[in-house]
């Protein structure tokens, strides 16, 4: 028998879902708290605690997945410089070392 979403909002576990399931669990949980509020009940604890560990597991995953883009559009930037490009930043940055370890000394 397939485990209920309630259930599955109970006991998850992050590294056995998807980014898909995570925010669904989250949006069926946060209809639990709405429901909970129409009717004038008291939250379960457990649900506080499940809603913020959905947020933050979504928002690191989300941020995990910005920065692979971003290195990835680094990357292919890189690959575009010209010799001379490529030049220019090295000795930017090697005079910057060389000041710093002046400063060092």
């Amino acid at each position: 028998m397939p485990e209920s979403v309630l259930s599955q909002l109970k006991t998850f576990t992050a590294d056995r879902l998807d980014l898909d399931e995570l925010v669904a669990l989250a949006t069926f949980g946060r209809q639990m708290r709405s429901e909970y509020e129409a009717h004038q009940l008291e939250e379960p604890e457990w649900l506080d605690v499940q809603l913020k560990s959905l947020r933050r597991e979504i928002h690191s995953r989300n941020a995990d997945k910005l920065e692979a883009r971003r290195r990835e559009i680094t990357s292919r930037l890189d690959a575009l410089k010209t010799p001379t490009e490529k030049r220019a930043e090295l000795l930017k940055e090697k005079a910057k070392l060389d000041k710093q370890l002046a400063e060092v000394s």
